[in-house]
């Protein structure tokens, strides 16, 4: 499941992207590169992968991606359709070595170099560090020269003092074997496509060219989980985004999110959240 490398250009006059990005899913797949990538979504919502894990994203997330973790940023369907709802992101892509080979090795940076290793597992920054580091990002997109370089450094001191983030993959190392992007691209794809509903491994199996069994011991050797439960996973994230919307009950969320059992969607959603979804609604302010 070979993630394709991406190419960042910086351009001839400076050493790093710094950016708005007004339409981040545009060609956007399974991919990864050596920069380390921080992002500031604004505006739209979705679905990321990261290594073997998904979660899903929305404005107000400050999300860290490693240099060489595969990735994919997928915006949901009223972002990307022929009239799409607004979408904003921030971001910088910086080498962890632009600046040099050895800066990393000097004694005061030990904590940026810490920070640069743990993020090669994801990291969504928590809120409290991110409220500040937002201000610095912003800052530095619209910097000009040698301070664009101050602003950095002063974004990663930030990050690095963040002791509580979430982690998103469970490991930071992943095996490239053969090149296989647009398999895993079209298994991401169905899935998201159709995980409200009842999957039958047959079907997600012909997409990836594959009879059952043989895609049941490949996805697993690839994510380091069944495909039952990163549907599973999917499933309750979505059902988060749909208690934080006060919309629906719980009970319609349930049935919504593509769970057929009341008792199974509270057993998964503990299981995955550490409380029940009422639990979730009321600890995240949401009732």
């Amino acid at each position: 499941m070979r993630p394709q490398l991406l190419k960042i250009t910086s351009g001839p006059s400076i050493s790093f992207s710094a950016r708005q990005d007004a339409m981040p899913y545009v060609n956007n797949n399974w991919h990864y590169h050596p920069e380390v990538e921080l992002i500031h979504v604004m505006q739209g919502e979705g679905t990321l992968f990261a290594g073997d894990t998904s979660i899903r994203f929305s404005p107000g997330n400050l999300i860290l991606i490693g240099s060489q973790l595969p990735h994919y940023w997928r915006f949901d369907d009223a972002y990307t359709q022929e009239q799409p709802l607004p979408s904003l992101i921030e971001l910088t892509q910086f080498c962890d070595d632009f600046w040099g080979k050895e800066f990393l090795s000097l004694p005061e940076n030990q904590a940026i170099k810490k920070l640069l290793n743990r993020a090669k597992r994801g990291m969504i920054v928590s809120e409290e560090i991110g409220l500040l580091a937002k201000v610095v990002l912003h800052q530095l997109i619209l910097a000009q020269g040698t301070e664009r370089l101050i602003q950095l450094m002063q974004l990663l001191q930030i990050l690095a003092t963040d002791n509580e983030p979430n982690y998103i993959s469970s490991s930071n190392h992943f095996e490239f074997v053969s090149s296989e992007n647009e398999r895993i691209n079209a298994i991401y794809n169905y899935a998201l496509n159709h995980f409200k509903k009842k999957i039958y491994l047959k079907d997600v199996a012909a997409i990836a060219n594959l009879a059952t069994n043989s895609f049941c011991r490949y996805f697993k050797s690839r994510t380091r989980k069944s495909f039952s439960v990163f549907i599973i996973e999917l499933r309750v994230g979505y059902a988060c985004k749909l208690l934080a919307e006060k919309r629906m009950s719980i009970k319609e969320i349930c049935f919504e999110s593509g769970f057929n059992s009341f008792t199974n969607f509270n057993k998964q959603f503990k299981l995955l959240k550490g409380m029940q979804p009422n639990e979730y609604r009321k600890r995240m302010g949401f009732e």
